[in-house]
């Protein structure tokens, strides 16, 4: 997983597009994958991907947004492979935070993969 995700990072970084919508923006991303004890977290400061890390869930930090779900549809998600609103609406994916931040990931399906 660490593996999908840092190519996440490399990509959200080297897109041009992708930078002007999310240029400025803060966050702290935490995926919590339901079916193991294992969680991810993604640290976006300035509209850049700095950090990406592994974390048990009783070591996770505090998030301001977090995102739940079976690794399989974690793991999609971050490959491009699982539609947000869709893998949302059918009860595969829980997303918590603001609003502000779940459209700025949408967008960066969309951009990256054509997904939403």
């Amino acid at each position: 997983m660490i593996s999908i995700l840092e190519q996440f990072k490399a990509d959200v970084n080297a897109n041009a597009q992708i930078q002007r919508i999310v240029k400025g923006w803060d966050t702290e991303i935490m995926l919590e994958e339901k079916d193991t004890q294992d969680s991810y977290f993604l640290k976006v400061k300035g509209g850049r991907v700095v950090d990406v890390s592994h974390h048990l869930r009783n070591t996770e930090p505090q998030c301001e947004t977090r995102i739940s779900g079976a690794k399989t549809i974690i793991q999609g998600l971050f490959e491009g492979k699982v539609n947000p609103i869709r893998a949302t609406n059918n009860g595969e994916l829980e997303i918590y935070g603001a609003m502000s931040d779940q459209v700025k990931l949408d967008a960066i399906a969309l951009i990256l993969w054509g997904v939403c």
